[in-house]
């Protein structure tokens, strides 16, 4: 799907420059790559247009020499007007001197006025989408994707070739391993799978299993720092999702659901699923389980992030989210708890900001094409707007009970093997007995405490401790009892049982 993009962006530029299109806002974080983007367009036309570049910094340049030193906007945009050539103008940083700024405004009025019909055009650059009502009008909006395949195995050709043993390094990149860094490099801008690439390779003859693992924690690191998402890309086991029956089978029918056969035969990539229940049954471990099943990376999102403020304003925030995440696909988009940023953000004096992200965000769910599958966890239904619940948005909505008899005599034997524990030390139908009521949480803290009780005693794990640990917990479903009947009347006829327990 990026791959598309990135042609389509190209061939959108030279459009848009072949229509007279006066004024174009670009919205990236990565003006270095846009403006070569540029030059590379204005040397394909015949005979080839110059790119005069304007910053806040140096006025104006040409392939770095000055050519007006004065680094006023108003200034730069007149001597474009002027200029008796057909050239491109490039303008970074252009949010920054278009906010609150009349006299900039109408300048660019008067430029695209003076400019058009002709294939003069002027690129402003932009890492946030903010244009002035005034101007909308005369302007023309291209949201850049990020740095699709092939441009990532070029970044990685190159920084090869650059390599003081690069002729081993060749050989040492299979096309596996190419693979690997072309998938760790999605979703990243240009510089940042620059700076992942080189950290691995700089230095080095041959390419080992520790240094790809070292090229996927650097890529975690990357995009954790963005402060609104982060990377998982080793989640969990599938085999450790103890019960949840229904779900495994809605997900081995759908196993070859991102496969090229299934487009052929007529079927979409799958939205996404919605996980209700109380805390403790398992959501968030079924929604690793599918990015497991289907070995997709897992991007988890913190809604409270995007309406907070802090990393910027709330749509500009949920564009560079589905940004990322469209350009890391196939993967696995984790919204855990997704009602309470929901409804946090309704509390909050956002004006009519939350609204409008919760309808882009929704309109994204419902016509998304790109092979990102969101999995969302739920505590509170009723804290949902019912919209989001409309068909459309997800493919089903599984409802997460607690486990049964079977599910939780799986759950006790997937938490002793983990844990590497004889499991032919135990009788598990006593134990079946006794956790009747509990969720998967319980049962594993259970677990612990037992194995805690026998290592503070130097022994190994017994029947007894197990009993000990299990009765001294008192789960959910007693300190909880009117609120999960309540969700169970909410969840009949409305969502799918996620187990087979009922």
């Amino acid at each position: 799907m990026a791959e598309k993009e990135n042609h389509g962006l190209k061939s959108i530029l030279k459009g848009m420059v072949v229509a007279k299109t006066s004024l174009l806002y670009l919205v990236t974080d990565e003006d270095r790559r846009v403006e070569g983007e540029i030059k590379a367009l204005a040397s394909a036309f015949k005979p080839p247009l110059r790119t005069y570049v304007w910053s806040c910094t140096t006025g104006i340049t040409l392939d770095d020499e000055s050519v007006l030193p004065s680094p006023a906007l108003m200034d730069a945009l007149d001597w474009f007007m002027d200029i008796n050539e057909t050239a491109f103008l490039v303008l970074n940083d252009i949010h920054v001197f278009l906010k609150d700024n009349p006299p900039v405004i109408r300048k660019l009025k008067d430029v695209a006025k003076r400019i058009e019909n002709t294939y003069k055009t002027v690129f402003l650059i932009s890492s946030a989408l903010d244009i002035p009502p005034e101007i909308q009008s005369d302007i023309v909006l291209v949201d850049v994707p990020l740095p699709a395949p092939e441009e990532i195995e070029k970044i990685l050709h190159g920084i090869i070739a650059r390599e003081k043993h690069r002729d081993n390094l060749k050989e040492a990149v299979t096309d596996d391993i190419r693979d690997l860094f072309v998938k760790a490099g999605a979703g990243l801008t240009s510089q940042q799978v620059q700076q992942a690439f080189r950290k691995v390779l700089t230095g080095k003859r041959a390419i080992n299993s520790q240094d790809m693992d070292l090229l996927f924690e650097e890529k975690r690191q990357i995009v954790r720092k963005s402060g609104l998402l982060e990377l998982f890309t080793q989640p969990m086991e599938f085999d450790h999702l103890g019960g949840f029956g229904n779900l495994k089978r809605w997900l081995i029918m759908r196993q070859d659901i991102f496969s090229k056969r299934a487009r052929e035969y007529g079927l979409h990539f799958p939205k996404g699923v919605l996980m209700m229940g109380i805390s403790g049954c398992g959501k968030s471990l079924c929604v690793k389980a599918i990015a497991a099943f289907w070995k997709l990376p897992l991007l988890r999102l913190d809604m409270g992030r995007v309406y907070d403020g802090i990393q910027g304003s709330p749509e500009e925030c949920l564009r560079k989210v589905i940004k990322t995440a469209e350009a890391s696909a196939p993967c696995v988009l984790w919204i855990d708890e997704i009602e309470a940023g929901i409804a946090n953000a309704s509390q909050k004096s956002l004006g009519g900001s939350a609204s409008r992200v919760l309808a882009t965000f929704l309109t994204w769910m419902q016509e998304k094409l790109s092979p990102v599958f969101i999995g969302a966890t739920a505590n509170n239904i009723e804290l949902l707007p019912p919209e989001i619940l409309r068909k459309g948005r997800f493919d089903e909505l599984f409802y997460v009970e607690l486990p049964g008899d079977n599910e939780r005599m799986e759950i006790i034997r997937i938490h002793l093997a983990k844990r590497n524990v004889p499991l032919n030390l135990f009788d598990f139908t006593p134990l079946v007995k006794v956790t009747e009521g509990f969720n998967g949480a319980e049962i594993e803290q259970g677990v612990v405490g037992a194995l805690f009780r026998a290592f503070s005693d130097n022994r190994t794990i017994n029947q007894n401790d197990l009993y000990i640990a299990l009765e001294s917990i008192v789960p959910l479903s007693t300190t909880m009892k009117e609120e999960i009947k309540k969700l169970e009347r909410w969840a009949f006829n409305r969502a799918l049982r996620a187990g087979d327990s009922k």
